[in-house]
This record gives structure tokens, sequence and C-alpha cells, in this order.
């Protein structure tokens, strides 16, 4: 999308596309509506890409001279004149843009009424990977609060091109209300003599620029954090977004005031255009800021910039920055995001956000990797704090002002790093407040001035040498220091987030996709009799990595970023306003968005014999199972250590060759609700339900990748809907209750192959750990219920839980798949147990295949809960080879007459364990059933005969209990019955529970 289109290229795309709408034309006139309604779709996506691509003015010049009169096709019956590449400047240029779009609104109108009127129609094969498909992803995305936001096409504008329109010029972002309370105005910085006092374009440290009474920190500290690798490693990453620029890329003062920047947004640089005006103080108001930091650097009197400037001078390049930045943010009423982001859309340094208090952050490690990066000016970074805990709702719109932590921090507030540096042992961070008003203020957490001047005293570099000498050169110079220094473990323990961003240029390869999360559509829940709105299922991608023997080395280490393959998701937005809600704490939003990426290390096997394995996602190793973030940004890096095993073990059987693996990739996209409601709908937002949602994948690395759409899925499949509720939701197989987890019959048909199966299980709430397991029917079950797991039980599982989603396969390699005739069990489960959730269950298979759900235990039976205990010389006499054996627990009952013979379920469980030895044990027990015939008629237990109709096989110690189940026992009407509860040795006291479900209702007495 970078290079500006050839001639060739764009001329053959226009003919192709008056082409197709012609014959598209031709064949609604035949009434082949199904042909025209795809034809009227890829016309429209040519029309699309054509605009996106419309060749800049230069190229343009040359393809007006050299096609001179290029033949002009008709685009369709309708058009009442032809389009040609002639003319591509001034107003011809402007005719054609407007033909073109007008022509993709007809051919997309025809298309819209035609699937309108005919239900039947042919859906269109969508290539997500097709040029035109990936462009009209991104022209989609253009539209930002309502304005379009073009793709930048690669060209570097100079003060004599700038196509900014007039209406776009005058898009000036919002004033804030701090700004308005102040007495804000817009006025243009070139007629403002204080603007720029040091010359335009001034380059600044990052310790020069600040910020104002913008809510902005985010922003500004990116600012810094980039102007300060300008100036330690050169480089113009500050200020390359902003046109016009000579052709060293130095930024050049606009004679007309129109400027032009280049933001990474949306999956692409795009321009934004903005003219030169900018917030301004009234001329006679007090300059408080100035007197605050008792600097003598601004007046108190003329125009100042109420925005990110200079310390001194009033350089103006920061504020335009900032101007364009949060023009597509909404305004100047920015509720900030992370450094990281900001600096993103600034550079295109991929960004990375690291949670310093999550259990998995391991401080060495980070260290190390992020000291010998930074010091090689390959990343840049900034750090965050976290919300205090507690905030006056009246300070919710007071600008800067907010609450200080107990380290003196700033909550809720970004932080730029402007020096990262070893000294023996000691590890240190220079850290600088954005604020203008934060000058000379030092957090309880910075080290003192002394070790901090000694620190650069002893440094071996000309830049610690130089900041000795700033530091030193005037004794109030300690009161009015602009940064601070703290130790590296003193950040880690009273920051939140560490924000890197990433040189892209440290990797040679990368690949990209524009795709888009489709629009919900609604289904029935199998759970209950509301209609749920889902969204469709997540795309699946492919991605290959080929690696030379030669670039297996162990100089790749760990701490070295080259050495990896990275994966970056951009969730594209179309609105700024959610995002600003969320930021109070009154506000109430609907639905938080979550993203993932999920990658799964393929069957290589299977791939390298080819197969249908590239249609099937075959999870033979999780590599990394994504963590939801609640951003629009989320990356994952993934370690490539297990292809130097591989290669290594390839080596030592054949020559060395290139080594390739391949990867499954899900983009996962979620919304939750701050209540507790469990429901698909939460899946879409209000604002989003029934909207597409773009994104981008892009991935990097030092290895060649290529990446592709899983489109092709296995030939039959289904999708059912089910519920977890306190009951249904048994948790992991370590709990008694787990059999209550749903479970599903899979019967595979009869034949000669085996069955390759592909399951996805995927949770409503993206909190909730889950798994699915498919596994051999449940032994003495007569339904096929799992009621407890042992070793060689499970067929396939899609490993450890893992939040909101759950994925297994079975092989396609010959005797990798499912018997035919053979019958499983699926089970779908939370790893807690008691959760309310929403879940959805899709099966793919070579063969059609046939799920029944599998009833609860007891399911439409009368159920009673028996709950008793055993006591050491009360009830506790152990099993039938004790002579006391029917002293133990015993419930007696007496089926009804009339009814017919009956079905009866009992499950004895242990509920409370004994203590023996000094540990937890679970007792070995069991549950018989007897007919009673009495001989005494007063009801004693003298003279009652007792004949076992069944028992619970033998004594046992499982979780989940022992059961005497329906397949086991019928009771005869008229008869009584007794229960006795035992454990194998007497005198064993634990508490215990018997889940009791007869066919009819019957009247239970406690004997014992």
């Amino acid at each position: 999308m970078g290079a500006p289109i050839t001639r060739a290229d764009w001329e053959g795309k226009l003919k192709h596309a008056q082409d197709q709408a012609h014959r598209a034309t031709k064949a609604e006139l035949a009434r082949d509506y199904s042909e025209a309604f795809e034809l009227y779709v890829r016309a429209g996506q040519l029309f699309i890409w054509l605009l996106g691509n419309f060749p800049s003015p230069n190229n343009a010049a040359s393809i007006a001279a050299t096609q001179g009169g290029a033949s002009s096709s008709r685009l369709g019956s309708g058009s009442s004149s032809p389009i040609s590449a002639d003319g591509f400047s001034g107003s011809a240029a402007a005719q054609l843009r407007e033909r073109l779009k007008q022509m993709a609104t007809k051919v997309m109108a025809r298309a819209e009424k035609i699937k309108a009127i005919r239900k039947d129609l042919r859906p269109v094969d969508r290539d997500a990977l097709s040029e035109e498909e990936q462009l009209s992803i991104l022209v989609a995305s253009s539209l930002i609060n309502g304005r379009s936001y073009p793709i930048w096409n690669g060209v570097t504008f100079t003060s004599s091109l700038a196509p900014a329109s007039k209406t776009c010029l005058s898009e000036r972002p919002a004033l804030s209300p701090a700004q308005l309370r102040k007495g804000a105005v817009y006025k243009r910085f070139s007629q403002i003599d204080s603007a720029d006092s040091q010359g335009w374009g001034k380059r600044l440290r990052g310790s020069d620029i600040v910020q104002d009474i913008v809510t902005d920190c985010s922003f500004v500290a990116a600012l810094e954090v980039a102007a300060e690798h300008d100036h330690l490693f050169g480089g113009q990453l500050a200020t390359c977004a902003l046109h016009p620029q000579d052709s060293e890329g130095r930024i050049q003062f606009s004679t007309d005031g129109q400027y032009h920047v280049k933001l990474h947004i949306n999956g692409t640089p795009r321009i934004v255009s903005i003219d030169d005006h900018l917030p301004y103080y009234p001329p006679d108001a007090p300059n408080a800021e100035a007197q605050a930091s008792n600097s003598h650097t601004l007046s108190a009197e003329g125009d100042r910039l109420m925005c990110a400037t200079s310390r001194s001078g009033q350089v103006t390049w920061p504020a335009l920055l900032e101007k364009a930045y949060l023009k597509v943010m909404g305004g100047y009423d920015f509720v900030g995001s992370n450094g990281s982001i900001d600096l993103y859309a600034l550079t295109g340094w991929l960004p990375e956000h690291m949670f310093l208090r999550h259990a998995g952050f391991q401080r060495e490690k980070t260290w190390n990797r992020f000291h010998v990066a930074w010091r090689a000016g390959r990343c840049m970074a900034t750090v965050g704090t976290g919300k205090a805990q507690s905030r006056n709702a009246g300070q919710a719109d007071e600008g800067l002002a907010t609450i200080l932590l107990e380290s003196g921090l700033v909550s809720s507030h970004n932080y730029a790093i402007l020096d990262v540096l070893e000294r023996g042992s000691r590890r240190y961070v220079k850290l600088m407040n954005p604020w203008r008003t934060a000058a000379g203020i030092r957090p309880a957490i910075a080290i003192s001035v002394k070790e901090e001047l000694s620190i650069y005293e002893n440094g071996i570099s000309i830049e610690d040498q130089l900041e000795s000498v700033r530091m030193q050169d005037n004794e109030e110079q300690d009161s009015l220091s602009f940064t601070f220094t703290v130790t590296w473990d003193d950040l880690c323990s009273h920051f939140d987030s560490l924000f890197l961003n990433w040189d892209s240029k440290l990797f040679d390869n990368s690949v990209a996709v524009h795709s888009s999360w489709r629009c919900g559509s609604a289904e029935q829940s199998s759970s209950a009799s509301s209609t749920t709105t889902f969204k469709q299922p997540d795309r699946h991608f492919r991605l290959s990595v080929s690696v030379p023997s030669s670039m297996l080395s162990d100089a790749q280490t760990v701490a070295d970023p080259s050495a990896e393959v990275w994966l970056f998701l951009t969730r594209h937005i179309t609105s700024t306003q959610t995002t600003k809600g969320k930021a109070h704490e009154n506000a109430t939003q609907p639905s938080t968005e979550y993203i993932a990426l999920h990658v799964f290390e393929d069957d290589q096997h299977t791939t390298e014999n080819g197969g249908q394995s590239v249609s099937a996602l075959v999870l033979r190793k999780a590599k990394h199972m994504g963590t939801y973030v609640d951003g629009t940004h989320s990356l994952v890096r993934l370690k490539l250590a297990f292809l130097r095993e591989r290669a290594r073990r390839h080596q030592e059987q054949q020559s060395q060759q290139q080594q390739s693996c391949s990867f499954t990739v899900v983009v996962s996209r979620r919304c939750d609700d701050d209540d507790d409601r469990s429901a698909w709908s939460r899946i879409l937002s209000s604002e989003d339900a029934g909207k597409d949602v773009n994104y981008t994948l892009s991935v990097y690395s030092c290895y060649q990748l290529s990446l592709s759409e899983l489109r092709t899925r296995l030939p039959y499949g289904q999708t059912l809907t089910g519920t977890w509720t306190v009951r249904t939701a048994g948790g992991n197989a370590t709990l008694a209750s787990f059999m209550s987890n749903p479970q599903y019959t899979l019967t595979i048909p009869p034949g000669s192959d085996d069955v390759q199966v592909h399951i996805v299980l995927e949770s409503s709430d993206r909190r909730i750990p889950v798994q699915v397991l498919l596994t051999y029917p449940g032994s003495g079950s007569s339904t096929g219920r799992v009621t407890y797991l042992t070793e060689g039980d499970v067929v396939l599982s899609s490993g450890m839980y893992h939040h909101g989603l759950a994925l297994c396969s079975s092989t396609s390699n010959r005797h990798g798949g499912l018997r035919a005739g053979g019958q499983y069990t699926l089970i779908v489960s939370t790893f807690e147990a008691g959760i309310k959730a929403d879940y959805r269950l899709c099966i793919e298979s070579t063969s059609r295949v046939k799920l029944r759900s599998i009833p609860l235990e007891g399911a439409g039976m009368f159920h009673r809960r028996l709950n008793a205990s055993w006591k050491s010389g009360v009830n506790a006499f152990g099993s039938q080879m004790n002579s006391r054996y029917f002293d133990n627990p015993t419930w007696m009952f007496t089926t009804p007459i009339g009814q017919g013979v009956l079905d009866l379920v009992a499950r004895l469980k242990v509920e409370r364990l004994t203590m023996g030895m000094n540990e937890l044990v679970r007792p070995y027990v069991n549950l018989a059933l007897f007919r009673v015939r009495r001989e005494d008629q007063h009801g004693g237990r003298e003279g009652v005969e007792w004949e076992q109709v069944a028992n619970s096989g033998g004594y046992t110690d499982l979780v989940c209990g022992t059961v005497i189940d329906e397949a086991r026992v019928k009771l005869e009407p008229g008869t009584v019955y007794g229960l006795v509860a035992s454990t194998l040795q007497p005198d064993t006291e634990a508490e215990f529970s018997i889940e009791l479900y007869t066919s009819a209702k019957v009247h239970v007495v406690t004997t014992i």
C-alpha cells in the first residue's frame, strides 16, 4: 500500500472494473441474478481499490502524458460517458475521482437492490487476502468520528504540494472544557511574534517538551521519548510525521498554513490535515504555570500556547502534532491512552504493554532485554501509574487536577523514560513528568540529588558527562530539575505498566492482513427461550515460518527480539466517544471490548505430508493462548527455541537444509458488560451491533513468512449453544461436581476410514477459563455420562483451561482420527464450579457425526438429598464383613402400589474429609440397596430379613463418590427397600450426602 501504483496496474484495474460492471448489467437483464450480484460486488470492490490507489499528481502526470488517447470503455450500460486515465491533474483529476465514486455507489446500490429482492442468491466468495478486499477494509476504516482520514500514498508533501481541502482544514479539534474555562481561543501561530522565537523546527530534547492543561500525558510523554531518542541516536522520529518536509526529511514552514501529519491509525499510515491555528491563552491571562515553576522563560503578558510546546521559545511543531492526533481522537478533551499506542501512531514503532503487577512479570529478565535494546536505540519507553483508591467526583473535570500516590507519583499518569543505565550492580531509570508545573517536584521514590550527580559523574559516556555539567550549571538547578531518577526495583514496585516501542526495522520480513470480525446473527439458545445475538466465528489464519539452518545459531539469545516472531493485532476504531466515556467513573457504558491473539503450533507431520490439515486446526501444542486486553493493540511474541531443537533433530538424520513450521492464529474479540448478566449479546456492543469491526494482523520476523486464511473447513459441521448454571457448571476434574458439566454423546458413523474432527468451545464471558474434552463413555453408566477421569480415558483435549476459548482436533493422517462406528463423550467445563455463562460449541468433521446431549444424572426423576455422617462407636461399623454392618446409616422407603416398576439412582459422596495420620484422608465408601422383609410387625430391627438387590460396586475413594445406577436395579411396587451407606473400615468418621432419584415419589425414613 505504501508505493504509488504503476500506470499499467492502475489502468488494468480500471478496465477490469468497467468490464465487470458491464457484464453485471447484462447478467441482470438476462435475469441471472446470482451472477449479476457477484459481478456488481466485485466491480464495486475494484472501484474502491481504484479510488484508494488513485495516482499521485506526479505519477498521474506521467500517466496522462504517456497514455494520450486512452481507449474509453463504458461502465455498464447505465454510463453516459466513458472513464479513462487521461488528464490526472487539476479539475480533470477531481472529475475522475467523482466519476469513480459515482460508479462505486451505483454498482453497490444495484447489488443491494438485488439482495433485498432475491433471497436465493449464491453467496459471494470473499477472499480476505485479495488486493481489493484488503483495500476495501482500509478504506472503510478511513472514517473516524465522521471524518475521513485517507491512506497515506507514500508522497512526501512539500509546501508546494498540499492536497487538503478547505473543509478538512477548517475541522479543528474541539477545545476541552478546561481550555474553555481558561478562555482559550484559536489563533494562527504564524501571526504570533512570540511563536518559534528560536527558529522554526528547532530540535528539542525530551526534557524541553511540556504538557499544558490538555489531559494528554501519554501523547506528550511519547513526544518526549521520541525527541530524546533523536538527540541521543540521531534521526528525526519526533518530527517524521509532520509535513511539509525537505528532501532530507527536515520539517518545513508552510507559507499557506497547511500541514499534513502521517499517523499510523487503523492498520496503515493515514493523512491528517490541519491548519496553523492553535489554542492560545487570552492576552491578559496570568501566567500561573510560569509562577508555579518559578520560570522566567515565559512572559506573563502576550500570547501563550495552551497546548504542548517547549519550555522556552514556544516551539510549535509539538503543538501541531498534538493537534493532528487529538483531531483523530475527538478533540482536546482527550482522556489519554498509553504512551506506546500514541508513540506507535507517531512513529510506527511496535507497541508492547508489560504489566508490572502481573504474577508472571519477570523483573530480571525484563531488565536485561529492555536495557540492552534501549542502549542500542532499538526501543523507546514510557511508564504508567495505576488508579488511586478513591477520587472525588468533583475532580472529574479539573484539567490536570489529580491524586498523588504515597510514592509521590501522580495517579493514572504517564511518565517519559529518558535514560536507562547501570552502575555496577545498581540499575537506574531517568523519568520525566510531562507537566509544565512538575519542574522541581521530586517524588518520594526518587533517589537523592547527590546520588544522581554521582551516577553521571562516574558515567563513561559523553552524554552522561554533559548531563552532569548541565545539572551543576547553577545552585538553583536542584529545585528546578525537570527529571528525576529511580531505581529499577522502585519503578517495578510503584508503577503499574511499562510501555515499550520497538523499531520494526529489527525484522527483515513482515506480512499483514486486513480483515473483519463479522457482525452477529440471531441464534436460539438450547437452554433458554430467548434469542441470543452471536458473533460470527473468529477467523483463523495459517502462519508459515521458514528458517534457514544458517540462522539457527546460539548467537540468537532470548534478549534478542530478532530471534522471535512477533504478531501484532490492531482493532480499527470508528468512534472515540465510547473510549472517552470509559475514563469517567460515573460514565455508564454498555460494554468493553477485548481482543486477543491465540497461536497454536500445527501438527508438523500432517503439514509436511499434505492431506487435509490445511483446512483443520491441528492442535498438538498450544504455543500461545493470548490474554484478552481492553485496548486497540495486542502484541504476541513467539520464541522459537523449539525451532532450534527441531533443526538439530533433523540435522542428525540429514544434511543441513531449510526448516519450516506452521502455526494457526485465531484472531479473537469479546465484549463484556459491567454487570453479571451472562449473555452472548455482550459479544456485540450496542453501537457495534450489526456492524463489522475491522482489524489488522501484522507479523514480523527475520525469517521467511507467509500468512494465509484458513477458509476451507471440514466438509460437515454443526453448532449448538448451551448454558452453564449453578447446577451444570461442575468445574474441573478434581472436583466432585465435575460430572455435572454439560456432556454430549458423539457418534461416529460406520465406515472404512477414521474420522477427523475439529472442536471449538467459546464462552460468552471471556474471563471464564474453559476446557473441552473428548473421552470414552463413562464405565457403568447407561447414558455414557462421565463421572470421573482416569489415565487413558481422554481421546482429545484442548489442554489447560484458558479464558474464553478452547479448541482441539484429531489429526488427519491415517489412524489419527476417531474410529468409525465409535461412540465418545464430549465434555465442556469451566475451571470453577457454579459459574454462570453461555457457551457455543462448534464441531467440524470429515464425515457426518451425531451429537446428542446427555441428560444429567437423575434427570426427570423425583429427587431428595439425604445428609448424614459416620461417627465412631455410633454408626461407623464398616463393610459387610463386620457383624454390625446394618447399624451403619440406613434409610427405608416403600414403593407405591399402582405405579409399576420404578427406576432408582442413588449417589453417595463424601462432603468433608476425615483426619488420619495427620493428613486428610478420603474414606473408601459403598452404597447398597436391600429388599426388606419384616417379621416384627412393630417396626423393630429384630426379625428383619435383608436381601441385597444392588450395590455401587467395590469400595472406592473417588471424589465423585459411588453410585447405584438405574440400569442396575428396578424397584417392584409395594415393596420396602433399605439403603445402607458404609465405609470399608469401621470407626471411620466423615460427613456425606446421598442424592436419591426415583421415578415416583417415595417417603424416606431414617432408621439409623
